[in-house]
């Protein structure tokens, strides 16, 4: 069976479910060039297709994630060209779906339209491996409290609702993130954790924790957008003021004990939805899901003082990735499916896929260990977020100045952003506190030795951790090993190739574009092909 699974919303999305595994997916910013872009077109849906050897003639069932549309006469219009698909609209929650009918490109095919929550859910659960888990999801909505948390339980191919926990604090770091002067929260939400590091919570907050705690919750039949007065009220009470604070105020030691407070309470909030509002039985597995949960350091809280000996996250935590949690659900819960075991690769690396030639590991890891910056593009791009070894900037984690160049220069973001370290998983436990892989990057970790890699830790002494192997990525492995080999050192900086406010690069020709006109990146690898910079010209 061949399942379209799309997000309409923010982070606009489109993936195929083939035979119950995914085989392709894309989010419309990867497309469009436009950070966060919503909706669907017929560009994504012909990508996905090519990709995975089908055509729309092929394809079974539309699956679509939303959790307040409006089901337009039961008919979801998709229109050849590049005309965007309009979002359906219908209020559903919990374990309840509905039922349409789609036109997409002359064919009509059946559709289900899964809960936003519950393909948060599926997203992680069936991409876990484990036969049995939890699942907590969360984000920041502007509906009622079913639209921001929902509490899971998944045995085999089911996956059903079980509750609400009403847990509205990614709504509060939404309102903190632009109070604090930093932009909107869905852009932003990032720089808010990095500022966190430079700052110290609030007394009054970690004194009266569980008051707060408490207060932060509200049962899921209250009415719309009561939760935001609870956090405008917070604001007014710790500042004093219900004023953003300016662009100057930013970087002040107010607005890092600021953001500190908030992340406090983002992970206190969560850790006590893991521990307290889970029902206790014999499962073991937690799989989390949400934007919430691309805050590294509320996931390594919930491993460290979490209940739950098994976590898992599809690397795609927000919204893009609902559009295979969606088709997952349908795949799985619905036709009833069998379940397909995932290799880490298998949920990374779901774009085009790309030749390439063998690197010159050598060439390229000494240029990184004498100090170049270098643009790494390489086969099938990553599905999320996060730069995992496809489309990358990697650079000597052993010059602190590394950080200073790649922040201002290449990103041009803000000062206090960390860059993520990846390290080989084999050498990982000497260099950072933390015992599993981490190949998502979506925890820290103690840095042990610090004064060796200053490039990649952060003030608070953690790095955001990638850890890769062989099996998973095998040129990126290569070249941090000959890295390894060279310096002693199993790691290189990896921040995703893009620069502040654009999406990750997607093709060839953006990777050329791309190194010509950021002058502080000294090589570009394409596809294996290293490209050298020789006084401000491009040498192939």
């Amino acid at each position: 069976m061949n399942i379209l699974g799309f997000n309409f919303d923010h982070d606009g999305s489109i993936a195929v479910i083939k035979n119950g595994k995914i085989v392709s997916a894309i989010s419309n910013e990867r497309i469009t060039r436009i950070k966060k872009n919503s909706g669907i077109t017929s560009t994504m849906v012909n990508y996905v297709l090519k990709e995975s050897n089908l055509k729309i003639t092929d394809i079974d069932a539309i699956a679509l994630s939303d959790y307040h549309s409006n089901l337009s006469h039961g008919v979801l219009q998709i229109y050849d060209g590049d005309n965007q698909i309009h979002s359906t609209r219908h209020v559903f929650v919990g374990n309840d779906y509905a039922k349409a009918i789609g036109h997409i490109m002359g064919e009509v095919i059946p559709v289900y339209v899964i809960p936003h929550h519950t393909a948060h859910a599926a997203s992680a659960y069936y991409t876990s491996n484990f036969e049995k888990a939890w699942c907590f999801t969360m984000d920041s909505s502007n509906g009622v409290s079913q639209a921001n948390s929902l509490i899971a339980k998944g045995v085999g191919n089911k996956l059903t609702a079980v509750s609400f926990p009403g847990q509205m604090v990614g709504v509060g770091y939404q309102l903190f993130t632009e109070k604090i002067g930093l932009g909107p929260a869905l852009f932003k939400a990032g720089s808010t954790m990095g500022l966190a590091s430079y700052g110290k919570p609030l007394k009054k907050v970690v004194e009266n924790i569980d008051k707060y705690i408490n207060e932060s919750y509200f049962g899921y039949d209250i009415k719309e957008n009561v939760f935001f007065e609870y956090y405008h009220k917070l604001w007014k009470d710790l500042t004093g003021s219900d004023d953003v604070m300016s662009k100057r105020e930013t970087s002040s030691k107010k607005a890092m004990d600021l953001a500190a407070t908030i992340q406090y309470l983002f992970e206190e909030c969560i850790v006590d939805v893991v521990n307290n509002k889970i029902e206790i039985d014999d499962i073991d597995n937690l799989c989390l899901a949400g934007g919430s949960f691309l805050n590294c350091n509320a996931n390594s809280k919930v491993k460290k003082y979490g209940r739950f000996k098994n976590i898992h996250h599809f690397p795609a935590c927000g919204d893009d990735g609902n559009a295979i949690g969606a088709a997952l659900f349908v795949s799985h819960n619905i036709f009833d499916e069998p379940r397909h075991n995932y290799e880490t690769k298998e949920i990374c690396y779901l774009g085009k896929e790309y030749e390439y030639i063998e690197p010159e590991y050598k060439k390229i890891a000494e240029l990184i260990a004498n100090g170049k910056i270098i643009a790494w593009f390489m086969g099938s791009s990553e599905y999320g977020p996060r730069a995992l070894g496809a489309r990358s900037i990697l650079a000597d984690p052993r010059n602190f100045n590394n950080k200073e160049i790649i922040n201002f220069a290449v990103k041009k973001r803000e000062w206090f952003r960390p860059v993520a370290p990846v390290v080989l998983e084999e050498e990982s436990n000497k260099w950072f506190d933390f015992d599993s892989p981490s190949p998502f990057m979506l925890y820290i970790a103690k840095v042990l030795q610090p004064e060796k890699i200053p490039g990649v830790t952060h003030v608070d002494g953690t790095a955001r951790i990638q850890t890769i192997n062989e099996k998973t990525n095998k040129p990126y492995y290569k070249l941090v090993k000959e890295f390894f080999n060279i310096t002693g050192v199993p790691i290189l900086i990896n921040t995703s190739l893009n620069t502040d406010g654009e999406p990750i690069l997607e093709t060839e020709e953006e990777a050329l574009v791309f190194f010509e006109t950021n002058k502080h990146i000294d090589a570009l690898v394409l596809n294996g092909k290293l490209i050298l910079r020789k006084l401000d010209v491009v040498s192939l």
